[in-house]
This record gives C-alpha cells, sequence and structure tokens, in this order.
C-alpha cells in the first residue's frame, strides 16, 4: 500500500485533532466544566486545521476541505460563546 502524497499533513491534522476531541469527549463523560482552551492549544488546534485545508487542496478533496472549513467554524463558535458568559 502505497501512502497519499502530502501523508504527513494528513497525519498531522488526524493526531492533533484526534486528540483534542478525545480530551473533549472525556471530560464531557466525566461531566466536569468544560475548561476554556489555552492560547497554545487553540494555537495549536487551528494549525492543523489549516493543515487539513492545505491537505485539501492539494488532493483536490472538496469534502475534506468543507469538513476542516466546519470544523474552523464550529471551534470559533464554541470560544465565542464560552468568552461570552
Amino acid at each position: 500500500m502505497q501512502l497519499p502524497a502530502f501523508w504527513w499533513l494528513l497525519a498531522l491534522t488526524v493526531c492533533v485533532q484526534g486528540g483534542f476531541f478525545v480530551r473533549f469527549c472525556i471530560v464531557r463523560i466525566r461531566r466536569k466544566e468544560v475548561q476554556p482552551v489555552a492560547r497554545s492549544a487553540a494555537a495549536v488546534l487551528f494549525s492543523s486545521a489549516l493543515a487539513g485545508l492545505a491537505y485539501a487542496v492539494m488532493q483536490r478533496d472538496p469534502l475534506f476541505f468543507l469538513g476542516q472549513g466546519c470544523l474552523i467554524v464550529f471551534y470559533y463558535r464554541i470560544q465565542k460563546v464560552g468568552h461570552d458568559k
């Protein structure tokens, strides 16, 4: 099996976003209040979304591009609602 071109962008995206959402789910399952994400963690998550967008452009994959765009909007909304309280 041959790896796709720019596989490292996909690996970076999957690892960072997967880790973030696993952490998010663990906190939710334990029913604790979700703490705001540190700026450095937010920057890493945003960078991984940009890496995902770059991978989607390189592979000409509109669905992956749409998914990463939705992730950015979704995360922005979470941050905005969290700071409005």
